[in-house]
Formats: C-alpha cells, structure tokens, sequence
C-alpha cells in the first residue's frame, strides 16, 4: 500500500469510526427533553445511550471473526450499509421501541466498526509509528462521544429530536460512497466458521446482566432473576472459548497480567466519561432548570479540550512511555472529582464547565494510551483479539455505568442530592482507577521510571 493510499484509507476510516462514536451521545443532551416529548420515563429513555453503548459491546466480539471471514472492503461497506438502515428507521415514527430499534440497528454496525478501524490503522501502519497512530484512533474513541452532547444541545435548541437523525444519514451514506469508489483492499478472506452458540450466549448473557439494573427498581425478584441467568449463560460462554478450535474471543489473553489491567483501567475510565457525560444534562436541565442548549455550550469546552489532549498524549507516548500520563491524568482526573460533590441548583454553569474542561483533559491523558499500552505485550496474530475485548468490555463498562449512575441519582428526593451522589460514586470509580494504575506501573513498567 502507498502512503497516498495509506492516508486515505486512513482518513475514510476516521471519519466514519468518529461519526459512528459521535452518534454514541448524539441522544444525551437530548435525553430529559425525548421523555417529555415520548411520555416515557427518564430511567427508560436513558436506554436509548445505554442501549446503544451496550450493543456496541455485545457486536464487538464479533469483529475479529468478520475481519477474517470477509476482505476489509466487503466488512466496510456491509458495516456502513447496517447502519445506515438503522438511521433511516429510527426518525420514522413516535414509537419508543422503533426509535430503540433504529439506535441499536446503527449500534450493531458501531460495534463492529470501532474494533476494524483499530486493527486497521495498526496493520496498514509501521510499528514506530504505532504510538502517534493510536493517539488519533483515541482521539476519534474519546472526542466523537465527547462531542456528541455538546452538538445534540445545539441541534435541540432548533430542531425536534428527529434531526439526531437526519444530521448522521447524509454523512454515513457519503461515506459509504467514497469507500466504494476508493477505499483499496488490504485483507484476504480466510476460511472462518463462526460459532452461533458464543455469538447468542455472548450477547444474552452480558445483556440480562445489564437489563436487570434497569429493572431492579421495579421488580427486585425478576432482576435478581434476570442477574443470575445473564451470569451463568456468560460463564458458559467463556468456558465454551477456552475449548472451542476457533474462539470468538481468546480468552488466554487475560494470562497476560498486564493485558488484564490495562482493561480494567479502559474500562474505569470509560465508565467515569460516559457517567459524566450522562449526569451533566441531566443536571443542568433538570436541577439548574436550563436548556438543553445550554448544557450542550456547557459540555463544548471539554469536548474541545479532549480533542487537542489526546494526539499529543499519543505522541508522547511514542517516546516516553505511558508513566507520565498515567500519573498526570491521575491527577487531574481526582482533582475535578471535589467540586462535582458540592455543586448545588445555584452553581455557575461556567464553574461547571470549567470542572467538565479539567476532568476531561484528565480523562483524555489515560484513554490516549490505554488501548495501544493494552495491546503492547500481544503477539501479531492476537492484536484482532485483543482489540475486540478492548472495545468490548470499554463499551459494556460505559453501558453499566450509564444505567447505574442515571438510577442511583433518581434515587433521594432531590435531584441535585441524587446528582451528588452519583458524581460520588465516579469518584469512587476514579479512586480504584488510581489503586490499579499504581500497580500497572509498579510491576510491568517499573523500566520507565
């Protein structure tokens, strides 16, 4: 492949990856405002982020499996064409559960998306420039969601929710067109047989895990329920990987003890974005009682601020080594934790966007490093692998943290107390975040001290 080509390709996967995650928190801002308008509850329509993050997780095993079966331009171009089906259902009517159906159709395709861009970029890519790569493929990982609030604020303040839409289907259906016209093929088709049985228990297993947080509130025997039966059905399917010729996930990988932590620390940090991401609306619209506008304006600076944070961080990354963002992001990370707990109804919303800034620099100095540090010890045949339980277990993490911190703030009285709370239980999450990297660094990059 040419470098002109390699650029290409580059750019073309790029754009749609980011697209694809913006659309990940396009329904955030949008949230309080669609409960409204649906006459459903906001425990319900938060389903429409979470269950797209959620699904995204669930279709992730999926990609390492696909990206053998079919050539790189077939995977593309079926992917963008999935969702663009999922976009054009969605606007289409009223109905909750249609509009559901059209977010977890384009989720589906963003499952499987994400995870082929990233293996992409590091195949078509020199080794040297791995570092510098994937601080841009984090860039697009972490800036794409972190936009999507600040853009659907906008788009609400002028339009009803259906332009959430509209906005993705002309940029999706470009993509595609361009693809096919340009996007050359790097990959061969080998002969795969995907075992259904993994693909089914893999999906309803960590599916009923996280369906029964929604229902616990309602129905605690059902979700206890729902909860048991998720977990048995997802030990059988990582039992069935480790006997099976050809896994749809390879668990052996977790025998590596730095792979191991490198996810636990993708999937904390992940959880404590979209937490936040999910709580700001809801806190300035709800409890401060502003626009959705408004919140989107509140959340644009950290957006920005991710946005310019992470290529640097990846170039730094290539000469340095992960110690130094770890530790600083650590830092600024727990720092912005304090003032979120003593926010109240009167709070300036340019105080609060200026903790969001703080916290999202933070954010963005760990997420840059996290997925090329996860994938340094793997050898060339299990990076497919290891890229799939990346963005799997980073998405079902922001799913679970999605649900659970929207639920815990609907849970005192007062709003602004249940928003305390939860921002409380980010800080928990940031503290045990900082346990696992101080150990990370301890034990397997003690050489970069």
């Amino acid at each position: 492949m040419t470098q002109r080509q390699r650029l290409l390709t580059a750019t073309i996967l790029l754009l749609t990856a980011f697209t694809a995650l913006l659309n990940q928190t396009l329904m955030i801002t949008a949230l309080p405002i669609m409960a409204t308008t649906l006459h459903v509850s906001l425990n319900l329509a938060q389903w429409l982020t979470a269950g797209y993050v959620l699904m995204i997780g669930l279709t992730t095993p999926l990609s390492a499996n696909l990206a053998e079966k079919y050539t790189s331009r077939q995977l593309f171009l079926s992917i963008v064409a999935v969702f663009i089906l999922g976009t054009i259902i969605g606007p289409l009517t009223t109905n909750f559960a249609v509009i559901l159906l059209g977010r977890l159709i384009q989720a589906m395709a963003g499952g499987v998306l994400t995870t082929f861009v990233m293996t992409s970029m590091i195949t078509i890519f020199p080794p040297e420039r791995r570092g510098t790569v994937m601080g841009y493929v984090s860039l697009v990982i972490s800036a794409g969601p972190a936009i999507g609030p600040s853009l659907s604020g906008l788009i609400m303040a002028r339009f009803p929710w259906q332009f959430l839409f509209y906005l993705i289907l002309p940029i999706m259906v470009l993509a595609f067109l361009v693809a096919w016209r340009w996007l050359p093929n790097y990959s061969e088709p080998h002969l795969v047989n995907i075992d259904t049985r993994s693909v089914i228990s893999s999906m309803l297993g960590v599916g009923l895990m996280l369906t029964s947080m929604t229902v616990f509130g309602h129905h605690a025997g059902v979700a206890a329920l729902m909860l048991l039966a998720g977990f048995i059905i997802t030990w059988d399917f990582l039992r069935r990987q480790v006997r099976i010729k050809k896994p749809l996930l390879d668990v052996s990988l977790f025998k590596k003890p730095s792979f191991s932590l490198m996810i636990l620390i993708t999937m904390l940090i992940f959880a404590i974005l979209m937490g936040t991401e999910a709580l700001i609306p809801i806190y300035v619209e709800n409890v401060v009682h502003s626009s959705s506008l408004m919140a989107g304006l509140v959340m644009l600076p950290g957006a920005v601020a991710n946005a310019i944070t992470a290529p640097l961080v990846g170039r730094y990354y290539d000469t340095h080594g992960v110690r130094g963002p770890l530790l600083w992001g650590l830092g600024i990370l727990l720092i912005s934790s304090l003032p979120f707990l003593m926010m109240t109804a009167t709070t300036s919303l340019g105080w609060l966007a200026i903790v969001y800034v703080v916290r999202m620099i933070g954010v963005s100095m760990i997420m840059s490093i996290t997925a090329t540090e996860a994938l340094k010890d793997l050898n060339p045949s299990q990076i497919g692998y290891g890229t799939a339980w990346t963005n799997a277990l980073r998405q079902i993490s922001g799913s679970a943290a999605n649900t659970l911190l929207i639920m815990v703030s609907l849970i005192p009285s007062q709003l602004i107390i249940g928003y305390r709370l939860a921002m409380g239980v980010t800080l928990g999450a940031a503290v045990i975040l900082t346990g696992v990297c101080l150990g990370y660094l301890r034990n397997y990059r003690t050489s970069e001290a």
